[in-house]
């Protein structure tokens, strides 16, 4: 077989470790440039002139008459790339222009030569930007947050500042920040305002108060832990079944395998749709049903909601979750779903799947390579197919998107232009480029903590240009070899490299490869590459290949929570209400309701919940966010 080397390098780089999300700050490399020495040009803040020399179509001079390739960034001068087109209204600089900040040098230790506001995560803002920061203090890990809080409770607080959503909304309430509504939603971002709508906003919507929006939320949104519906594609051939469009079907399937005895036992001891007490759609996970709550009857466990009338609800309250419930307990009383399944855990599960007493897993794309991989181990004829189901064919598919935001970016309210940040948000995303000819390295030797803004890769897995890919690969099969897929990466390497798209990207070369292997008649689990053993192949395929195609053809749509923060009666009432919930719900499957029917039982559960506090904290969100 053809093997390239940068399969090779690839493999050997999935090999070294689990991909890490947008969360994993400090191991972030971005797309590094240097910050202006005291020889770069300054006051540059109109945006770059039209009129192209008249030999290249280029022009190096921006509209105040500064020549950007002039302009030289960091210890080593590095360069603005001049072979990029940087006419857009949003490649707006700010050179010369100060501000101040915070820092959190908690477990960053800077290399030699370099300090908090002079280093390369500094210098590669500023090339980008032309911002300059002073930090006016730092501290490490809890003493950061101690001053930060306190800064906060006193209204001194710097012109920038990333904070938590619990400090966001303190901040908003206090009248401490600018308002950036008309700037992020009107302005010239063209950069953030697409990756926001890649989330249907959801990350924007999680930072509205009122209708208005105080702060650029870092996007987190992804659907790395929805649960997505792994079947055993040999047992569906042995017993000639079709592959399921709807949660009937997946019924029907769960029924065959619990009566074809596949370990020739003569007992009836294969389970059909094992689960586990996890029902926020806020975490998914493996075992977590949280997908069928949202997609029969549309309700959302663990996370807010907003009503059509503006208002919040906690979707575990939700009526929709009475449809679910009633399927749940359905499949219950017909032995579908384990009889003792509230006494199960994550190595309960991974024990079942391995030892082949179970052809049904939820587990998240990644389960590939971590809750079946002992069945693939131990069973060289297992071969798993994965899926996204709606509750009737046609419908839409909703999953747990997680939290949209990991932080927040406030500006001090009386700073003399809160839009400049705004501005080198979306430069952050795909503005100024460094010249790799000065010198600059696409590994930033400082920890992304020193970086005067988190940028994030795009909220979705299913996002442009990730999307693209994913729609070329699974959906019209433009790209089928290793070939084509690194052209396409290469055409679009300024949104597809970075991030989780970077480890995403990865993750589809490798299941191209291993489609070449499998199409020349090679079975995966004879195959051993670099670091990997021969089954351990076969579980990056399923996680490359199958997982991520079954979001890439179901393409579901995002659900998120409306408010991620904590409230004085979440902190008094929030533990003991979320075992009751847990509580409630896992009677309801079971069928332990009092003889009541679920639907009577599920209304007195949600009256309890709110006379115990449920009522208060809705109240406080409600009073956080507004309508």
């Amino acid at each position: 077989m053809k093997q390239k080397a940068v399969s090779m390098l690839l493999i050997a780089a999935l090999a070294a470790g689990m991909l890490t999300g947008c969360g994993n700050e400090a191991s972030s490399g971005g797309e590094g440039t240097k910050t202006p020495d005291s020889g770069a040009k300054q006051e540059t803040n109109e945006s770059p002139a039209t009129d192209k020399d008249a030999e290249t179509g280029e022009s190096d001079m921006q509209g105040d008459g500064t020549d950007l390739s002039q302009l030289t960034f960091g210890q080593d001068n590095w360069k603005i790339d001049m072979s990029y087109d940087y006419s857009g209204p949003q490649f707006k600089r700010f050179d010369g222009m100060e501000f101040t900040r915070v820092v959190d040098t908690m477990g960053t230790d800077l290399p030699e030569g370099m300090t908090i506001d002079d280093n390369d995560r500094v210098w590669d803002f500023q090339l980008k930007t032309g911002l300059t920061p002073k930090t006016i203090w730092s501290a490490s890990g809890e003493a950061y947050s101690q001053k930060l809080n306190a800064a906060i409770a006193s209204g001194e607080i710097p012109d920038l500042l990333r904070v938590d959503l619990n400090q966001y909304y303190a901040l908003v309430k206090a009248d401490l920040v600018a308002d950036l509504t008309d700037e992020i939603l009107n302005g010239d971002h063209p950069g953030i305002q697409d990756l926001y709508a890649m989330g249907d906003n959801a990350a924007l919507k999680a930072v509205t108060v009122n209708g208005r929006i105080y702060g650029l939320p870092q996007a987190y949104m992804s659907f790395d832990n929805a649960p997505i519906i792994w079947i055993r594609q040999d047992w569906m051939e042995q017993l000639n079944l079709e592959e399921p469009k709807t949660y009937a079907d997946l019924e029907k399937i769960a029924l065959a395998f619990m009566e074809a005895d596949f370990d020739g036992n003569g007992q009836a001891d294969t389970y059909g749709f094992p689960i586990l007490e996890r029902y926020s759609t806020s975490t998914g996970g493996d075992g977590s049903p949280c997908d069928l709550f949202l997609n029969v009857g549309k309700a959302a466990p663990g996370i807010w909601q907003r009503q059509e009338d503006g208002t919040v609800i906690y979707g575990s309250l939700m009526d929709g979750a009475k449809e679910a419930l009633t399927m749940l307990n359905d499949w219950y009383e017909k032995g579908i779903i384990p009889s003792d399944f509230a006494t199960w855990d994550d190595e309960t599960l991974k024990q079942t799947i391995g030892e082949g007493k179970a052809g049904i897993l939820l587990s998240p794309w990644w389960g590939g390579l971590t809750t079946l991989a002992t069945n693939v181990t131990l069973d060289p004829n297992a071969r798993w197919s994965a899926y996204m189901l709606p509750r009737e064919e046609g419908e839409e598919i909703r999953s747990a998107a997680g939290n949209p935001a990991l932080s927040v970016h406030v500006v001090r309210k009386g700073f003399e232009d809160p839009s400049v940040f705004v501005y080198a948000y979306d430069m952050l995303s795909g503005g100024y480029k460094a010249d790799p000819a000065s010198g600059y390295t696409n590994s930033l030797k400082a920890n992304n903590t020193y970086s005067p803004m988190q940028g994030c890769s795009s909220p979705s897995v299913l996002t442009s240009p990730m999307k693209d890919a994913l729609d070329k690969i699974f959906v019209t099969h433009e790209i089928k070899t290793q070939e084509e897929l690194e052209a396409f990466v290469q055409q679009e390497t300024d949104g597809l490299m970075k991030g989780d798209g970077a480890q995403f990207t990865m993750m589809i070369e490798y299941g191209l490869a291993m489609d070449e292997m499998v199409e020349e008649g090679q079975n995966l689990r004879d195959i051993a590459i670099g670091d990997l053993d021969a089954p351990t192949t076969y579980t990056w395929y399923l996680a490359g290949r199958i997982g991520i195609r079954a979001i890439a053809y179901a393409q579901p749509a995002p659900v998120s929570t409306v408010f991620q923060g904590t409230t004085d009666g979440m902190n008094n009432y929030g533990t003991f209400l979320a075992d009751f919930e847990k509580e409630a719900y896992t009677k309801m499957i079971m069928g332990d309701t009092d003889g009541q029917s679920i639907s009577d039982y599920f209304d007195a559960f949600v009256e309890k919940y709110l006379e115990q506090g449920g009522a208060e904290i809705t109240q406080e969100v409600q009073d956080l966010i507004g309508k």
